[in-house]
C-alpha cells in the first residue's frame, strides 16, 4: 500500500471512528417504530410456552405501550419474521423505549436496527481454465455437481432464461426443502429442476418504505431489475450457444456450475435491500437446504457484531454452508471493503482477456482507442468529422455540465455535437441519454483519477466510447484549445487474448480490514469487468426506462459480477468434495490462487501505474482447477471463529450472538487474533518498538496424496526475518493435521506494509499463503 506512514494510519482511523459512528449517533423520536432485530437465546424459552414464536410474541407485548395494549392492538402484527435456522429471534416493529425494555429481558441477547444494504453492481468459464476453445468442458458434467445447491440472495430471477433450461438434470436432491412462491408473473411452473427454489422477502422492506406498487414492481420472486437473474445464470446458468448482446461477446455462455441447481431469494427492491429481509433469506436458505449462499450486495462495517448479514453468515457457517459475498465498489480508495467477516469469502473484481475496442478519430488524425458495447442505428460516418466539445476545464474538477448531470447541458451549444463527458455522480449511460436528450449525436466518456484508465464497457443509447483519464485528458485538451475540435467514433466489436490480463478492477474495494488488521482481506479476485449473463425481459441492457432493446444477455461490471464466479467454483468443490467444511473450500480457493498475467508479470492495478498488492487482489485470481486438489487446507471450524472474536475485545453481552444459543464461550486458545487459522498470514507489530519478534501458529489438513512431503519456500522482507518450524511437513495419512509455527523478527521496521508469501510444495502441490508485516506507528 503506497503512501506515507501518517497517511496511512489518518485513512485507517478516520474510517474506523466514521464506520463506528455513522451508526451509533443516529438517533430516531423516542415514539416512532421502526424495524429492529432480536436475537434470541434459544435455549432459555420458559417452560409455559408451547413454541418459541409464542414466547417471543409474549415479550413483545410485554413491553408494548400501555395506549396500545389497551386498544388491543395484535402484538403478533408488530412481528415481522420470525427467524429459527442459521438463528434465532425476530424482526420486529418497535420503539426506543419500547427496545430499551426488551434488552432487560431474560433470553434476549441483542436488539440492533434495521440497516439498508445495497447490490454491488461467456467468456469467464474459457479464461478460467473451465472450457477449452471448442467449448467441450475440460471438467465432465457429474451427477455429483446436481446434488449442491446454490442460494442466490439478490433480485429474484426471469426465469424463461435459456441458462436456466435444465435439460439433462436428475431429479431434484432428496435434501431439498425449499419450495416456490407464486405471485404476479411467477408460477410454480416457473420453477424446474436447474430453478428448484424461488422465494420473496419484503416485509422489511414494506414496514420501512410502505406497501410495493404492485403495478410496477413484481411481488413475487420474477426478476425485473436483471441483477439477480444474472448473478445467477453466472453461478450455475446451463450452457447457451450462440449468447451475445447485440452481437458483442458472441460464443457460448454458462455458469461456473452447470450442474449445480439454484435457488432464488428475491431480497432487493427498488428502494433497497433491508436486513430483516436479508436475515429472513438467510435463515430459510439454510432450512431449506443450501450448500451455497452467493450474496453480491452490502453495507457499511462497524463491527463484527452490529453487523447482521455477518451474524446470520456466522450461523450458515456453522450449518455448513459456503458464504461467497461481494467486497464492493469503492475502489481504488483503501479501506473501502465491505463484508469482511473472516468466516465469509469476501471476493473482488478483475478483468478478463476480452475487451470491446472503439476508437476515437480526432480533427488531427490522430486516433485513440477506448471501449464501447454501442450497437444501433445512429452509427456516425468513420469518414466524416463531427463537431466536438466540452464544458469544463482540462486543469481543473468536474462540473455538473462536465459530467453532464441532468438539466446541465444546453441544446444550443450540443445539438449536433459529439460531447465529452466526466465520470461521476450519474450513471454513465444516463450521461448519453443526457446528450442525446439535447440534441448530440455522440459522447466520449471520459475517466476520471478515481478510475484511472481501466475501461469498462456499456450499452449505450447513442454512439458512444469511454476512455481512460490519460487519454481523456489528452482528447479534452484538444476540444479545449481549438476553435474548430472534431471527431468520429468507430466501433471494432469484440476482441479476446488481451494482454496482460487479469489486472484488478480500479473499482473494485480495497483493505485493509477496518475491524482486523490481522485478517487479509479481501480474500481473492475473480472476472467482474464486462460479464456476460442473462438478462431479465423487462428492461433494456442500459437499464434505463428510454431503452426499448429487449436481449436476453447483458454485459455487467462490478464486485456483483465476480462474487458468483466465486460461488460456482466453491459449488464444484462441495460436489468433488461433500465433506468439506466452508472454511476447507475458501483455503482451497485461497493457496491456489495465482498472482501473475498472462505475460508472466505480476498482477497490476487499473487504478495506476503500479502493481496490486494483497489489499487489492487478496490471495490472488481464483484457478478452479487448482482449487479442486490444493492438497493442503487451513480448517476453521465454529469455536475456532468464536475464539478469533474473543481477541476482538468483544464484551460477553457482544459476544453472545455469536455463542451457540449462549451457551458458547472464550476458551482463549487464541494468543493473538493473527493466530486464526486462517489461510493468509498478516503480521502485525504493535505500537512499542521494545516488540521485535511476533510467532504466528497455523495447522494444515491433508487432503492430498496419503503419504507426502512439503518443503516451505519463503519471501525475502526488507524488514523482517520470516522462520518456519518444522520446514518440512511429512504426512502418512489423509485428512492427518500438522502444526507448524511463523516467527518473525524486526530488523528494520517500515512505514508501510511488506508483502510476500509462504509456499508449502511437494513436488505436485503448491499451497501458497499471502503473507503481509505491518509494523503500527509508535504511539
Amino acid at each position: 500500500m503506497g503512501g506515507t506512514q501518517l497517511k496511512w494510519w489518518v485513512l485507517l482511523l478516520l474510517s474506523s471512528f466514521l464506520a463506528t459512528h455513522l451508526v451509533t449517533c443516529t438517533k430516531n423520536n423516542p415514539i416512532t417504530k421502526k424495524t429492529y432485530i432480536v436475537y434470541m437465546d434459544k435455549l432459555a424459552k420458559p417452560e409455559e410456552f408451547n413454541d418459541h414464536f409464542q414466547w417471543y410474541s409474549s415479550l413483545i407485548n410485554s413491553v408494548a405501550s400501555k395506549t396500545e395494549k389497551e386498544t388491543d392492538v395484535g402484538q403478533e402484527n408488530r412481528i415481522i419474521y420470525h427467524y429459527q435456522t442459521a438463528f434465532h429471534g425476530v424482526a420486529a416493529q418497535l420503539n426506543e423505549e419500547e427496545v430499551e425494555k426488551l434488552q432487560e429481558q431474560n433470553g434476549v441477547m441483542a436488539v440492533f436496527p434495521e440497516t439498508i444494504y445495497h447490490l454491488h453492481t461467456t467468456r469467464s468459464p474459457m479464461f478460467l481454465g473451465l472450457e477449452r476453445e471448442d467449448t467441450t468442458s475440460i471438467i465432465p458434467d457429474k451427477l455429483s455437481d446436481h446434488d449442491v445447491v446454490v442460494g442466490v440472495l439478490d433480485t429474484g430471477v426471469w426465469p424463461e432464461s435459456p441458462s436456466f433450461n435444465d435439460t439433462g438434470m436428475t431429479q431434484i436432491p432428496a435434501h431439498w426443502k425449499g419450495t416456490c412462491e407464486i405471485g404476479r408473473g411467477f408460477a410454480k411452473h416457473h420453477c424446474n429442476k436447474k430453478v428448484i427454489g424461488a422465494r420473496v422477502f419484503y416485509r422489511g422492506y414494506e414496514a420501512a418504505s410502505g406497501k410495493i406498487n404492485e403495478q410496477e414492481e413484481y411481488k413475487s420472486p420474477r426478476d425485473q431489475d436483471g441483477h439477480g437473474t444474472h448473478t445467477a445464470a453466472t453461478v450455475a446458468g446451463a450452457p447457451v450457444r450462440g449468447a451475445n448482446l447485440l452481437g458483442y461477446a458472441y460464443g457460448t455462455a454458462r455458469g461456473m456450475a452447470p450442474g449445480a441447481r439454484i435457488a432464488a431469494y428475491k431480497v432487493c427492491w427498488t428502494g433497497g435491500c433491508f436486513s430483516s429481509d436479508i436475515l429472513s433469506a438467510v435463515d430459510q436458505a439454510v432450512a431449506d437446504g443450501v450448500n451455497v449462499l452467493s450474496i453480491s450486495l452490502g453495507g457499511g462495517v462497524s463491527s463484527y457484531y452490529r453487523d447482521s448479514l455477518s451474524i446470520a453468515a456466522f450461523g450458515a457457517m456453522e450449518m455448513g454452508v459456503f458464504i461467497s459475498c461481494s467486497a464492493g465498489n469503492g475502489g481504488p480508495d483503501p479501506i473501502s471493503l465491505t463484508n469482511v467477516s473472516p468466516w465469509v469469502t469476501t471476493v473482488g473484481a478483475s478483468t478478463m482477456d476480452r475487451d470491446f475496442p472503439a476508437t476515437v478519430k480526432l480533427g488531427t488524425g490522430k486516433i485513440l482507442t477506448g471501449a464501447s458495447l454501442y450497437k444501433g442505428q445512429r452509427n456516425l460516418d468513420i469518414n466524416k468529422q463531427y463537431p466536438l466539445v466540452y464544458h469544463g476545464s482540462n486543469s481543473t474538477s468536474p462540473t455538473p455540465s462536465s459530467m453532464c448531470l441532468e438539466g446541465t447541458l444546453d441544446r444550443r451549444s450540443v445539438a449536433g455535437k459529439i460531447v465529452i463527458c466526466d465520470r461521476g455522480i450519474s450513471p454513465r449511460v444516463q450521461k448519453g441519454q443526457v446528450v442525446k436528450d439535447a440534441g448530440g449525436i455522440g459522447m466520449i466518456l471520459s475517466n476520471t483519477a478515481a478510475n484511472g484508465d481501466e475501461l469498462v464497457a456499456d450499452c449505450h443509447l447513442l454512439p458512444a466510447v469511454a476512455v481512460g483519464e490519460t487519454i481523456g485528458k489528452t482528447i479534452k485538451h484538444y476540444a479545449s484549445s481549438s476553435r474548430n475540435a472534431s471527431a468520429t467514433l468507430a466501433f471494432l466489436g469484440t476482441k479476446l487474448r488481451i494482454k496482460p490480463s487479469p489486472v484488478v478492477a480500479a473499482f473494485s474495494s480495497r483493505g485493509p480490514n477496518i475491524l482486523s488488521l490481522e485478517i487479509l482481506k479481501p480474500d481473492m479476485v475473480a472476472p467482474g469487468v464486462n460479464i456476460l449473463a442473462a438478462w431479465t425481459g423487462d428492461l433494456g441492457p442500459s437499464s434505463l426506462p428510454t431503452d426499448h432493446r429487449r436481449t436476453k444477455f447483458n454485459i455487467l461490471s462490478g464486485t456483483s459480477m465476480s462474487c458468483p464466479h466465486v460461488s460456482g467454483i466453491a459449488a464444484l468443490i462441495k460436489s468433488r468434495h461433500p465433506n468439506w467444511s466452508p472454511a476447507a473450500i475458501k483455503s482451497a480457493l485461497m493457496t491456489t490462487a495465482y498472482i501473475h498475467d498472462n505475460t508472466h508479470n505480476p498482477l497490476s492495478d487499473a487504478s495506476t501505474t503500479t502493481l496490486s498488492g494483497p489489499y487489492d487482489h487478496g490471495a490472488g485470481h481464483i484457478n478452479p482447477l487448482k482449487a479442486l486438489d490444493p492438497g493442503l487446507v487451513y480448517d476453521i471450524g465454529g469455536q475456532d471463529y468464536f475464539e478469533f472474536l474473543c481477541t476482538q475485545g468483544l464484551t460477553s453481552s457482544e459476544l453472545v450472538v455469536f455463542s451457540k444459543f449462549g451457551k458458547r464461550t472464550c476458551r482463549h486458545t487464541l494468543a493473538s487474533p493473527g493466530d486464526l487459522n486462517y489461510p493468509a498470514i498478516s503480521a502485525v507489530f504493535p505500537e512499542s518498538t521494545n516488540i521485535t519478534t511476533l510467532t504466528l501458529h497455523r495447522t494444515v489438513t491433508n487432503v492430498g496424496p496419503p503419504v507426502s512431503s512439503y518443503h516451505v519456500a519463503i519471501s525475502m522482507f526488507k524488514g523482517a526475518f520470516v522462520k518456519v518450524e518444522p520446514a518440512r511437513l511429512d504426512f502418512t495419512s489423509k485428512r492427518q493435521k500438522i502444526s507448524f509455527k511463523v516467527t518473525f523478527t524486526t530488523k528494520s521496521r517500515q512505514t508501510t506494509p511488506e508483502y510476500g508469501s509462504i509456499i508449502w510444495k511437494d513436488g505436485m502441490h503448491k499451497v501458497r499463503s499471502p503473507v503481509v508485516i505491518t509494523w503500527l506507528p509508535p504511539l
